[in-house]
């Protein structure tokens, strides 16, 4: 092993208290089972219920647009109870509801259960990242949120290969099978955080500083959070929100390449991911997080740029290129997920961390709104290549929007401290 390995093997070890091991276990279990049933919503209501395809979609619309409605709620009761708690309800309506979603028939049904659905969308991200940042000291949440990525990529890649294998659109039952086990694995969601102790109420307010507004009013009152906020939203929706919908779509239909195709280059991504994170978390670590970040929308913007090139070769040579360049796409996510939320909780106040995480997740609802209307709008209209070139060109806005915010931060809210020293003592038990 090389020294740097050892090191970076030494460091997360480190990290991972037992507080913090129990939760990111249950955050792996819960990715598991997302893996197992991910992207099935529409095929499943079409194909195995017989609803219009139309009318499958609209379900799905609802349930997303009902999510972003919620998460503003979603982080002000976390801000007022804790985030534990808010966890706990949210583990066991998603329990609730995956396991009914695979026994629907009726539209009026699926209706019921998508706004379940939501509910329980909505109460997961803001209690946990939260949580995460509660149990971690501010040294070590960039390598937290690492692993937290790691861990859903290699969750849902496990949970796609086992459902791939078993799921037949012949046999509604298979489905209801896999919706029963992804219910299962939020019950163990459940019972990790269950166990976690010392984090069950609310953060202590900060003394007030001349009286600020409260509430969202001063959420919305902290540039740093604006800035980021638009610089994120510019990057996600010319990454992740054009990625999932786009990239099939101009892999099929711009360069010619076999449906099968897709599922190749995205587990390839996959891996690349789960392989490499620990490396690249050792070395973003002590680096200005808005140049990291900045240098992430350069990657992204970079990948499409590849993208977009691609189509003026041979459907072989065309796969070649997008699936390397999707390897580096993937350089890009693990410098983003970890330093985003790491950034975020940086300079939140503690008694307002739900309401920052919950608008630092809806940056993600509504990237994956507009990207793939867009996608839809410009790839069907026969502007693939055009397509990816104004993605690159987006993700090259967005890195300027995120080196400007350097200038608003302090050195530790921008992460330019050095290396963490190692961890004295356990946070939270």
């Amino acid at each position: 092993m090389s020294r740097d390995a050892g090191v970076a093997e030494e460091s997360i070890r480190a990290v991972l208290t037992p507080s913090l091991s129990r939760m990111l276990a249950g955050i792996g279990a819960s990715a598991v089972g997302g893996g197992l049933t991910m992207a099935l919503f529409v095929v499943y209501l079409h194909s195995v219920r017989d609803f219009p395809l139309q009318t499958a979609g609209l379900v799905l619309t609802y349930q997303a647009l009902l999510g972003l409605l919620l998460a503003p709620l979603v982080g002000t009761v976390v801000d007022r109870i804790g985030p534990q708690p808010v966890l706990l309800v949210a583990c066991l309506v998603e329990a609730a509801a995956t396991l009914s979603f695979g026994l629907v028939t009726t539209v009026p049904q699926a209706v019921g259960v998508a706004t379940v659905m939501a509910v329980g969308n909505a109460g997961t991200w803001p209690p946990q990242a939260a949580l995460l940042s509660r149990l971690s000291t501010p040294e070590r949440r960039q390598r937290v949120f690492g692993l937290q990525f790691m861990l859903l990529n290699l969750g849902l890649g496990l949970g796609g290969l086992v459902a791939a294998s078993v799921l037949d659109v012949t046999r509604p039952s298979t489905f209801t099978l896999m919706y029963a086990v992804n219910a299962l694995s939020y019950v163990f969601y459940f019972a990790a955080v269950a166990t976690l102790r010392g984090v069950r109420g609310p953060e202590a307010p900060e003394p007030p500083e001349g009286g600020g507004p409260g509430g969202y009013r001063e959420v919305l009152a902290d540039v740093r959070l604006r800035r980021y906020l638009i610089g994120a939203l510019v990057m996600l929706t010319c990454g992740y929100g054009s990625m999932d919908a786009g990239l099939p779509a101009f892999m099929t239909t711009v360069a010619h390449l076999p449906v099968n195709a897709i599922g190749v280059v995205f587990f390839l991504n996959t891996v690349v991911i789960v392989l490499a994170q620990v490396w690249v978390l050792k070395r973003i670590e002590g680096r200005s997080r808005t140049r990291m970040l900045s240098l992430a929308a350069l990657v992204w913007g970079a990948f499409w740029l590849v993208v977009a090139a691609s189509a003026g070769f041979s459907p072989m040579v065309s796969g070649v290129m997008i699936a390397l360049g999707f390897g580096v796409f993937a350089l890009g996510e693990m410098i983003f997920s970890p330093v985003g939320p790491s950034l975020i909780n940086s300079f939140a106040p503690p008694h307002l961390r739900g309401r920052y995480n919950a608008f630092g997740g809806l940056t993600w609802g509504v990237a994956n709104a507009i990207g793939p209307a867009v996608a839809g709008v410009v790839i069907g209209g026969g502007w693939g290549v055009l397509w990816a070139l104004g993605l690159a060109a987006g993700c090259a806005i967005a890195a300027v929007i995120l080196s400007s915010l350097r200038q608003l931060l302090t050195p530790e809210e921008d992460g330019r401290t050095g290396p963490a020293p190692e961890l004295a003592v356990e946070v939270g038990g």
